[in-house]
């Protein structure tokens, strides 16, 4: 069964994470700071597929950030923890919803985030930045 892009709308919280999750931030450069803001917010989303037009849409420390991908294909999004756009690419792998950046930019590490449905209500999420491997649940609220 394909990853349920409808899902996933809704609004969730950070609930833990692997004891490396640190380092993984910030070897992507988010400061220490912003990590615990991550952390400690509510986060709605709301994604939609049709066709193979997948759109992102949600709310970050008051902004609120929309972007539609075409899946396969790499697109450009805006990263609110360290404020600058990037090079991504998602794809539905089986159950998974998987974004890859590339270091498109010489500044920062590649990064693949796979996330999977543990229920209706919780959201595994893979992270591998360069050699760090990690991951972070998050629950619905």
């Amino acid at each position: 069964m394909p990853f349920p892009v409808e899902k996933s709308c809704g609004i969730w919280k950070h609930h833990r994470h692997s004891d490396n999750y640190p380092q993984i931030m910030e070897k992507l450069g988010v400061p220490a700071e912003m990590v615990q803001k991550i952390q400690e917010a509510t986060i709605p989303v709301n994604h939609s597929l049709s066709g193979d037009k997948f759109t992102s849409k949600f709310e970050f420390m008051g902004k609120t950030l929309e972007n539609t991908f075409t899946l396969g294909v790499v697109g450009e999004e805006h990263d609110p923890t360290v404020d600058r756009k990037r090079k991504v690419t998602y794809t539905i792998e089986g159950e998974n919803l998987v974004s890859v950046y590339a270091d498109h930019d010489g500044k920062g590490p590649p990064m693949r985030v796979s996330r999977h449905f543990v229920d209706d209500d919780t959201i595994h999420i893979d992270v591998t930045v360069d050699d760090l491997d990690g991951w972070t649940i998050s629950k619905r609220c």
